[in-house]
């Protein structure tokens, strides 16, 4: 009979679904249609509940178990080992994995849908640890979610991922321009400005278009004018996060005081105005019965975006 491993030896990260098995030394799947034999690790291996009963996991429970749970848990503990099992036993599983990254690559899909794709990634990650191309669409990507509004509320966890998978990126290639913009833009939003601007120099430096060195020299002076900020600009975003979650809860006076604190910063408005901000704070105000702060807020938005929907809805309702 078959036993879970007790959680004890090893974190289980959803345990209403998984339990982990441990297989005994030296046995052996067989995949493929002429039954390849695989001998499995003698790790822990996640099981999905319902295929663990009183037996043995079968092949195929085995493989979906572990392909399931690394792609809800990419960085969870033994991440390594099961990418090589479903590499070596499960091949077909990693296939469908690059196949649902391509076709999430080929159509704009809301935040949830892109944080899976990171995920699907850092699984090929694995694998490939050093291919420059996953760790870029990954850096990328988790900025990319940080800076979406509805995501500001986990702000500074995207942003750590990014620059994380951006540092390893130039530690494989130290001079790859890209990457080194994206670490100064990350920097920037961390009030680090001596590292942001050391890092545009050096972007500056290898950048042979002209108009981009151009763009990049005008934020290299924006960098070197500001100095050192009395507060990080990402404590503002997680403000503009914290508004948006009042707001929900129906805090509406805490949620207009947090945005209209944020509408008085020159310098957050000169980086950070939104339509999404100003349709926030606008719904903010009519909440409060604020109808003239409402209205002004909300032409601001529609001036920036006349087809806003939300803000267009949110007017008309004055």
């Amino acid at each position: 009979m078959a036993e879970p491993l007790p959680v004890t030896n090893i974190e289980n990260l959803d345990p209403q679904r998984f339990v982990f098995w441990q297989p005994p030394e030296g046995h052996v799947i067989h995949v493929g249609p002429e039954r390849q034999p695989v001998p499995l690790p003698h790790i822990p291996l996640p099981i999905r509940s319902k295929d663990l009963a009183e037996a043995s996991p079968s092949d195929n429970a085995v493989g979906v178990g572990v392909y399931d749970y690394l792609r809800q848990f990419p960085d969870c503990q033994l991440n390594s080992e099961y990418a090589a099992l479903l590499c070596e036993g499960y091949a077909h599983f990693l296939a469908d994995l690059a196949a649902h990254v391509v076709m999430l690559d080929t159509k704009e899909v809301d935040p949830a849908y892109v944080f899976r794709k990171l995920n699907y990634l850092k699984i090929l990650r694995l694998l490939e640890p050093g291919n420059t191309g996953l760790l870029w669409q990954l850096a990328q990507g988790f900025y990319g979610l940080a800076m979406t509004f509805t995501e500001l509320p986990q702000v500074r966890r995207y942003l750590l991922d990014a620059m994380r998978f951006g540092q390893d990126l130039l530690k494989l290639k130290a001079d790859d321009a890209a990457a080194l913009n994206l670490l100064a833009e990350i920097d920037i939003l961390f009030g680090d400005y001596p590292a942001a601007a050391a890092r545009l120099r050096k972007v500056a430096d290898v950048m042979t278009d002209e108009q981009l060195q151009a763009r990049i020299e005008s934020r290299l002076e924006t960098c070197i004018a500001a100095g050192f900020p009395n507060h990080p600009l990402v404590d503002d975003l997680e403000r503009v996060g914290e508004a948006m979650q009042l707001y929900a809860a129906q805090e509406y006076p805490l949620a207009t005081e947090l945005l209209e604190r944020l509408e008085e910063d020159a310098y957050f408005m000169s980086e950070f105005k939104s339509v999404d901000f100003l349709c926030l704070l606008g719904m903010c105000r009519i909440k409060t019965g604020d109808r003239g702060g409402a209205f002004d807020a909300l032409s601001q938005a529609l001036e920036m975006a006349p087809e806003h929907e939300l803000a267009r809805e949110a007017i008309q309702s004055i």
